[in-house]
């Protein structure tokens, strides 16, 4: 019985292997249906059989248990995608330029496009149809140069490729911070109050990438958080809000592309960021966005001047996409609450739901701010932030939030701070009159936060504390000893408090 495949055709073979969201296949070096090195490079070829197509690069390879002579292997992701069996036969060819090469290369000379124009540019990236070199260029010429109308239709261009929910109400609200705060967890204390008032607020929110938690790394702690659309949905319309990860609701394949570039590189604009964050909150479905950003020498925003430009920049985009936006710029000069770290953050988000009298104050503050701007749209509240206060004080937030924990998925075993501990001590009596944020969260890292969750740094004298020689400006947890280790290590060259 004669199995080879047809003349110019080749035989699909799954993978097991992992190359992320790249889409590679691996032909032998001596196929017999193509000259395999000839489609070496850093161009792509389509991959198809009838009316399904998938777009690859081409790694060859020499070994016949790896790929046989007939066919074509093709990466984990890339197969699954494909959707066809394995077995099934297919032929390849090279794939041709895309039609929007030309108003990629528009762009790069220094020309605006319209939404029509962006649209197709975006469309061809998410399609792989462009070269590594093309998107670098294009992505290189818009943080150098994108006017509003740009931003505007970029956004609405990203917002086309992530998942889009509609919700039976016309107002939802949403809340975003460009972070940079250590311990700045606000979101879990702004997003119940806003849902007991009876507004509807489907918070998404990112695991850390350079901090010691994000607010899903947080939630983590208590509660679910990989939600997928239907879950969140019902979640949302049973408690009002939901504080979940946004990793397979809001990511886009655009991100995937554009972050993978931009993120080695170096690649830094702040007119790209709002491009991602909004079209994040259009596909959200939200109406209503208040932005928190935090200015400091050690954050995204360096001063308070260039956070009201961005707040402008904001908002103005967020009116050419249908949003309401309102932009706050916030003083990041110290961290807020009482630890850094996942379960440290928990610890005081509660204290601050339950009303304790030793809750953070900086942090309850900033929450009932954020949570008072978000009531200030109810054109029947008179005075927001105190109508955040009572839902806090009554209890109403807390119970909403243990409401939002049952839906999402309660923890059996909620995860507390880490086992092991180390006091960093005062190295001269004084007063503390600074934390470096940046350094803080450098050494909570290194205990292990954010992937260990009750790694972190718990604060034991706050800036205007008076410390003596020797006592403890704050405590280390990890539940790993080389851990432990290397964060003592870090604080003893600079533990990041100042004391004068």
């Amino acid at each position: 019985m004669n199995n080879r495949p047809a003349p110019g055709h080749l035989k699909l073979r799954r993978m097991s292997i992992d190359t992320w969201r790249d889409h590679i296949c691996f032909l032998h070096r001596d196929c017999t249906a193509y000259p395999a090195p000839d489609y070496l490079g850093p161009n792509r070829i389509d991959i198809s059989s009838g009316a399904k197509k998938i777009r690859a690069r081409v790694n060859v390879v020499d070994d016949d248990q790896f790929v046989k002579h007939d066919e074509i292997g093709l990466s984990k992701r890339a197969f699954d995608e494909l959707g066809l069996l394995e077995g099934t036969e297919v032929t390849i060819e090279r794939a041709t330029p895309p039609d929007s090469l030309l108003v990629l290369r528009n762009k790069v000379a220094g020309n605006e496009l319209e939404l029509g124009q962006m649209r197709e540019v975006i469309r061809d990236i998410v399609d792989y149809r462009y070269t590594e070199r093309e998107i670098v260029a294009f992505l290189v010429a818009a943080s150098k140069e994108l006017t509003l109308s740009e931003i505007q239709s970029l956004t609405q261009a990203r917002a086309e490729y992530a998942h889009h929910f509609t919700w039976s109400r016309n107002m939802v609200v949403d809340k975003h911070s460009m972070g940079g705060v250590p311990g700045s967890r606000i979101s879990m204390i702004v997003i119940p109050i806003v849902a007991a008032h009876g507004f509807w607020i489907p918070k998404t929110s990112s695991r850390a990438i350079t901090s010691a938690a994000g607010t899903a790394d947080a939630m983590e702690c208590v509660a679910e958080v990989d939600l997928a659309p239907e879950a969140l949905h019902k979640v949302v319309e049973t408690a009002g809000g939901c504080i979940a990860w946004n990793g397979r609701l809001s990511h886009s394949p655009i991100d995937d592309v554009m972050n993978t570039i931009t993120r080695p590189l170096g690649i830094d604009s702040t007119k790209l960021a709002v491009t991602s964050i909004l079209s994040k909150k259009v596909a959200a479905g939200s109406s209503h966005v208040v932005v928190d950003i935090p200015y400091g020498t050690r954050t995204k925003v360096a001063n308070l001047a260039q956070a009201q430009d961005l707040g402008n920049l904001f908002e103005a985009v967020g009116r050419g996409v249908g949003l309401t936006v309102v932009a706050v710029p916030t003083d990041a000069s110290r961290p807020i609450g009482h630890g850094i770290g996942p379960a440290l953050e928990v610890r005081d988000v509660w204290a601050v739901l339950q009303n304790h009298a030793d809750a953070p104050p900086d942090l309850r503050e900033k929450a009932l701010h954020f949570a008072g701007i978000i009531l200030d749209w109810d054109p029947n509240v008179e005075n927001g932030r105190e109508r955040a206060r009572v839902l806090l004080e009554n209890g109403a937030a807390l119970n909403r939030m243990e409401r939002i924990v049952d839906l999402q998925g309660r923890k059996e075993h909620p995860i507390g701070p880490g086992s092991l501990a180390h006091n960093v001590l005062a190295n001269q009596s004084g007063q503390v009159t600074g934390i470096d944020c940046y350094r803080v969260a450098d050494i909570a890292r290194r205990s292990g936060a954010p992937m260990d969750k009750g790694a972190g740094i718990d604060f034991l004298a706050p800036v205007g504390t008076q410390v003596k020689a020797g006592e403890p400006l704050y405590r280390i947890l990890a539940n790993i000893e080389t851990d432990l280790r290397l964060a003592v290590g870090a604080a003893e060259r600079d533990n990041g408090i100042e004391i004068s």
